[in-house]
Protein backbone atom coordinates (compact mmCIF):
# COMPACT_ATOMS: atom_id res chain seq x y z
CA UNK A 1 0.00 0.00 0.00
CA UNK A 2 1.32 3.41 -0.94
CA UNK A 3 1.59 5.68 2.12
CA UNK A 4 -1.07 8.37 2.29
CA UNK A 5 1.29 11.06 3.58
CA UNK A 6 5.03 11.67 3.33
CA UNK A 7 6.26 13.89 6.12
CA UNK A 8 9.45 15.81 5.38
CA UNK A 9 10.75 16.73 8.80
CA UNK A 10 13.10 19.42 10.09
CA UNK A 11 14.48 22.20 7.90
CA UNK A 12 17.71 20.19 7.71
CA UNK A 13 15.81 17.44 5.90
CA UNK A 14 15.07 19.95 3.13
CA UNK A 15 18.28 22.00 2.90
CA UNK A 16 21.69 21.94 4.58
CA UNK A 17 21.79 25.11 6.68
CA UNK A 18 23.64 24.19 9.90
CA UNK A 19 26.79 26.11 9.02
CA UNK A 20 24.74 29.22 8.29
CA UNK A 21 22.98 28.85 11.62
CA UNK A 22 26.32 28.49 13.42
CA UNK A 23 27.80 31.58 11.80
CA UNK A 24 24.63 33.55 12.49
CA UNK A 25 24.72 32.60 16.18
CA UNK A 26 28.31 33.78 16.45
CA UNK A 27 27.53 37.12 14.83
CA UNK A 28 24.38 37.64 16.90
CA UNK A 29 26.23 36.87 20.13
CA UNK A 30 29.08 39.20 19.18
CA UNK A 31 26.65 42.02 18.40
CA UNK A 32 25.18 41.55 21.88
CA UNK A 33 28.56 41.48 23.67
CA UNK A 34 28.45 37.77 24.47
CA UNK A 35 32.00 36.50 24.23
CA UNK A 36 31.36 33.04 22.82
CA UNK A 37 32.69 31.47 19.63
CA UNK A 38 30.81 28.35 18.59
CA UNK A 39 33.22 26.20 16.60
CA UNK A 40 31.84 23.53 14.22
CA UNK A 41 32.76 20.86 16.78
CA UNK A 42 31.00 22.66 19.63
CA UNK A 43 27.96 23.46 17.53
CA UNK A 44 27.66 19.82 16.51
CA UNK A 45 27.53 18.91 20.21
CA UNK A 46 25.01 21.66 20.93
CA UNK A 47 22.69 20.28 18.26
CA UNK A 48 22.07 17.35 20.57
CA UNK A 49 19.87 19.82 22.46
CA UNK A 50 16.83 20.88 20.45
CA UNK A 51 15.97 24.56 20.09
CA UNK A 52 18.32 27.52 19.83
CA UNK A 53 17.01 29.23 22.93
CA UNK A 54 17.53 26.04 24.90
CA UNK A 55 21.15 25.88 23.69
CA UNK A 56 21.76 29.44 24.79
CA UNK A 57 20.25 28.74 28.21
CA UNK A 58 22.32 25.58 28.53
CA UNK A 59 25.59 27.39 27.90
CA UNK A 60 24.54 30.30 30.07
CA UNK A 61 24.17 27.91 33.00
CA UNK A 62 27.27 25.86 32.17
CA UNK A 63 29.53 28.94 31.98
CA UNK A 64 27.97 30.81 34.92
CA UNK A 65 27.01 33.71 32.68
CA UNK A 66 23.78 35.34 33.70
CA UNK A 67 21.88 35.73 30.44
CA UNK A 68 18.38 37.09 30.86
CA UNK A 69 15.46 35.64 28.95
CA UNK A 70 15.25 38.99 27.17
CA UNK A 71 18.87 38.76 25.99
CA UNK A 72 18.44 35.15 24.87
CA UNK A 73 15.32 36.14 22.93
CA UNK A 74 17.18 39.06 21.33
CA UNK A 75 20.15 36.91 20.28
CA UNK A 76 17.91 34.19 18.91
CA UNK A 77 15.77 36.62 16.91
CA UNK A 78 18.87 38.25 15.44
CA UNK A 79 20.34 34.81 14.62
CA UNK A 80 17.18 33.90 12.72
CA UNK A 81 17.36 37.15 10.77
CA UNK A 82 21.05 36.76 9.91
CA UNK A 83 20.80 33.09 8.95
CA UNK A 84 17.87 33.82 6.68
CA UNK A 85 19.81 36.56 4.95
CA UNK A 86 22.82 34.29 4.43
CA UNK A 87 20.70 31.44 3.09
CA UNK A 88 18.92 33.67 0.59
CA UNK A 89 22.08 35.50 -0.48
CA UNK A 90 23.89 32.21 -1.13
CA UNK A 91 20.82 30.76 -2.86
CA UNK A 92 21.05 27.55 -0.83
CA UNK A 93 19.40 24.75 -2.78
CA UNK A 94 17.36 21.77 -1.57
CA UNK A 95 19.32 18.65 -0.72
CA UNK A 96 20.13 16.68 -3.88
CA UNK A 97 17.36 14.36 -4.95
CA UNK A 98 14.71 15.79 -2.62
CA UNK A 99 12.69 17.62 -5.25
CA UNK A 100 12.43 14.51 -7.41
CA UNK A 101 11.45 12.42 -4.38
CA UNK A 102 8.66 14.85 -3.52
CA UNK A 103 7.46 14.96 -7.12
CA UNK A 104 7.38 11.16 -7.48
CA UNK A 105 5.55 10.76 -4.16
CA UNK A 106 2.86 13.20 -5.26
CA UNK A 107 2.56 11.49 -8.63
CA UNK A 108 1.86 8.26 -6.73
CA UNK A 109 -1.02 9.96 -4.93
CA UNK A 110 0.82 10.59 -1.65
CA UNK A 111 0.38 13.92 0.07
CA UNK A 112 3.60 15.67 1.14
CA UNK A 113 3.88 17.86 4.24
CA UNK A 114 6.81 19.69 5.81
CA UNK A 115 6.72 18.98 9.55
CA UNK A 116 9.01 21.35 11.41
CA UNK A 117 8.88 22.71 14.94
CA UNK A 118 10.83 25.80 13.96
CA UNK A 119 9.74 29.32 13.04
CA UNK A 120 8.11 30.27 9.75
CA UNK A 121 10.95 32.69 9.01
CA UNK A 122 13.32 29.73 8.67
CA UNK A 123 11.20 27.83 6.16
CA UNK A 124 10.52 31.04 4.23
CA UNK A 125 14.26 31.68 3.86
CA UNK A 126 14.84 28.18 2.48
CA UNK A 127 11.98 28.51 0.01
CA UNK A 128 13.14 31.98 -1.06
CA UNK A 129 16.63 30.63 -1.67
CA UNK A 130 15.35 27.61 -3.60
CA UNK A 131 13.59 29.81 -6.13
CA UNK A 132 11.82 27.82 -8.82
CA UNK A 133 13.26 24.51 -7.59
CA UNK A 134 10.99 24.30 -4.54
CA UNK A 135 8.07 26.38 -3.31
CA UNK A 136 5.40 26.26 -0.64
CA UNK A 137 3.04 24.93 -3.32
CA UNK A 138 5.11 21.72 -3.48
CA UNK A 139 3.86 20.90 0.02
CA UNK A 140 0.25 20.17 0.89
CA UNK A 141 0.89 21.78 4.27
CA UNK A 142 3.79 23.23 6.27
CA UNK A 143 3.72 22.84 10.04
CA UNK A 144 5.66 25.28 12.25
CA UNK A 145 6.39 26.02 15.88
CA UNK A 146 3.03 27.73 16.22
CA UNK A 147 1.36 24.37 15.62
CA UNK A 148 2.85 22.66 18.68
CA UNK A 149 3.36 23.31 22.36
CA UNK A 150 6.49 21.13 22.45
CA UNK A 151 9.57 20.91 20.27
CA UNK A 152 11.16 17.71 19.02
CA UNK A 153 11.95 15.04 20.29
CA UNK A 154 8.38 15.29 21.62
CA UNK A 155 6.01 13.62 19.14
CA UNK A 156 3.55 16.50 19.53
CA UNK A 157 4.12 18.12 16.12
CA UNK A 158 3.71 14.77 14.35
CA UNK A 159 0.57 14.03 16.35
CA UNK A 160 -0.77 17.38 15.17
CA UNK A 161 0.08 16.44 11.58
CA UNK A 162 -1.65 13.06 11.89
CA UNK A 163 -4.78 14.74 13.25
CA UNK A 164 -4.65 17.33 10.46
CA UNK A 165 -4.78 14.61 7.79
CA UNK A 166 -6.97 12.19 9.73
CA UNK A 167 -4.58 9.31 9.13
CA UNK A 168 -3.04 6.54 11.19
CA UNK A 169 0.73 6.45 11.86
CA UNK A 170 0.97 3.23 9.83
CA UNK A 171 -0.25 5.14 6.76
CA UNK A 172 2.65 7.60 6.82
CA UNK A 173 6.40 7.90 6.37
CA UNK A 174 8.66 10.56 7.91
CA UNK A 175 12.10 11.62 6.69
CA UNK A 176 14.34 13.26 9.30
CA UNK A 177 17.94 14.48 9.57
CA UNK A 178 18.89 13.86 13.21
CA UNK A 179 18.35 11.54 16.17
CA UNK A 180 16.23 14.10 18.02
CA UNK A 181 13.90 14.52 15.07
CA UNK A 182 13.75 10.80 14.31
CA UNK A 183 12.67 10.17 17.90
CA UNK A 184 9.86 12.66 17.43
CA UNK A 185 8.43 10.73 14.48
CA UNK A 186 9.05 7.34 16.10
CA UNK A 187 7.30 8.55 19.23
CA UNK A 188 4.21 9.16 17.11
CA UNK A 189 4.45 5.61 15.75
CA UNK A 190 5.50 6.63 12.23
CA UNK A 191 7.93 4.70 10.04
CA UNK A 192 11.09 6.74 9.62
CA UNK A 193 13.79 7.35 7.04
CA UNK A 194 17.07 8.90 8.17
CA UNK A 195 19.04 11.17 5.86
CA UNK A 196 21.43 12.78 8.31
CA UNK A 197 22.61 16.35 7.94
CA UNK A 198 26.23 17.43 7.66
CA UNK A 199 26.41 18.25 11.39
CA UNK A 200 24.89 14.92 12.42
CA UNK A 201 26.87 11.69 12.49
CA UNK A 202 24.80 9.85 15.07
CA UNK A 203 24.27 6.11 14.90
CA UNK A 204 20.66 5.71 13.80
CA UNK A 205 20.48 2.13 12.52
CA UNK A 206 18.61 1.09 15.66
CA UNK A 207 16.18 4.01 15.38
CA UNK A 208 15.33 4.60 11.74
CA UNK A 209 13.60 1.99 9.60
CA UNK A 210 15.66 3.00 6.55
CA UNK A 211 18.92 4.96 6.41
CA UNK A 212 19.93 6.92 3.29
CA UNK A 213 23.23 8.61 2.54
CA UNK A 214 21.44 10.78 0.00
CA UNK A 215 17.97 11.20 -1.49
CA UNK A 216 19.65 10.45 -4.79
CA UNK A 217 20.25 6.88 -3.57
CA UNK A 218 16.59 5.94 -3.99
CA UNK A 219 13.26 6.73 -5.62
CA UNK A 220 9.82 6.83 -4.04
CA UNK A 221 8.67 3.36 -5.05
CA UNK A 222 11.94 1.75 -3.93
CA UNK A 223 11.89 3.67 -0.66
CA UNK A 224 8.32 2.53 0.05
CA UNK A 225 9.24 -1.08 -0.70
CA UNK A 226 12.23 -0.92 1.66
CA UNK A 227 10.12 0.56 4.43
CA UNK A 228 7.40 -2.05 4.06
CA UNK A 229 9.98 -4.82 4.41
CA UNK A 230 10.83 -3.63 7.91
Amino acid sequence: MTPKVLFIGSIGAVAETSEYQRRAYNQAMSENSVNWEWTPELYKDLLQTNGGKNRLKLLSTATNQEMSDELIQKIHARKTELAGQMIVEDQVKPRPGLVNLIKSAKEAGTKVAWVTSTYEENTNAILDAAGSELSADDFDHIFHKKDTSEGKPSPAIYQTALQHYGVEPSECVAIEDSVISLLSAKGAGIKTVANLGAYHDEHVDNIADVVLDSYEDTNWSTLVNNIQKQ
